[in-house]
């Protein structure tokens, strides 16, 4: 079988207006969502690692960021930013990313969560805002415009990722990620499950979609679309939506900048190429 060519933003939303069309014909007062990824897929790098290429680093992690402000108890003094990600390495090498990703977020216990949230809020609009994919922010604001309601599910810290409500437009309740329970408003090392990584972000997701049916339950739920960048982290999210059902017209199912889709998913998901030039971020 042909490797299938990468989709444009532009196709996407042509195939999304045609569905959404198509339902409200049958169902008018029918609500929609669309469940997104953040780091590769919104946003070209990492929120929580930053972005290096070409031997140069374009901005600096929030786990950078937020260390260098002294936020840290567990790393701190010379070269504190420097020994975390080495441990961060080893342990997503030697352990794996489900442990990996929530020591990041672990690594700030102690800290007040409003302070954490204030500066994920200073770097999305002073820094990270610059390198979002001119096409995710296409989408994104067009699927806004017609109402539907965006969810982020990322593998990030949730008190980082919700720094980016205001750049996004994203309500911050909608912005979900790692989170760890924090007493008396400071962050603990002690999960809140589900964790959003690879099958918690399908449970995450399970969770919003039966809430938002029992917000109004004379309006049917539909869930149009899915968007992440690594068949690891969110291919069981992306293969689930893909999976679901529609009255009229499939749900969207798209894996940024990953081409040819690999082995069984290439029936399900489709591949959305975004770019960004750097030298203009």
């Amino acid at each position: 079988m042909p490797e299938r060519p990468p989709h444009s933003p532009e196709e996407i939303l042509v195939e999304f207006r045609e569905t959404r069309a198509a339902i409200l014909a049958r169902h008018p007062r029918a609500r929609f969502l669309v469940f997104w990824d953040l780091d590769g897929t919104i946003l070209c790098g990492d929120c929580s690692e930053g972005l290096q290429s070409g031997g140069r680093t374009h901005y600096p992690g929030l786990v950078q960021v937020a260390i260098e402000l002294g936020l840290s108890a567990a790393y701190a003094g010379p070269h504190a930013h420097l020994r975390c990600m080495s441990d961060y390495a080893w342990l997503r090498g030697r352990i794996g990313a489900w442990m990996a990703y929530p020591f990041l977020a672990q690594v700030f216990a102690g800290a007040r969560e409003e302070v954490l949230l204030g500066v994920a809020r200073d770097h999305f609009q002073g820094v990270l805002r610059r390198f979002y994919y001119p096409g995710a922010r296409r989408i994104l604001e067009e699927f806004a415009g017609h109402g539907v309601e965006q969810h982020v599910l990322s593998a990030s810290a949730e008190v980082f990722v919700r720094g980016a409500s205001d750049s996004l437009g994203i309500p911050a309740h909608r912005l979900h990620g790692i989170r760890l329970r924090s007493p008396g408003g400071r962050v603990s090392r002690e999960l809140a499950y589900p964790v959003t990584y690879a099958e918690g972000k399908v449970a995450r997701l399970r969770q919003i979609v039966r809430a938002t049916q029992s917000e109004t339950l004379d309006r049917p739920v539909f869930v149009v679309g899915a968007f992440g960048d690594s068949l690891d982290n969110d291919g069981p999210y992306l293969a689930y939506v893909a999976k679901g059902t529609l009255p009229s017209g499939r749900p969207i199912s798209a894996l940024v900048n990953e081409t040819p889709v690999p082995g069984p998913m290439r029936d399900l998901v489709r591949p959305l190429r975004l770019s960004l030039d750097l030298g203009e971020a």
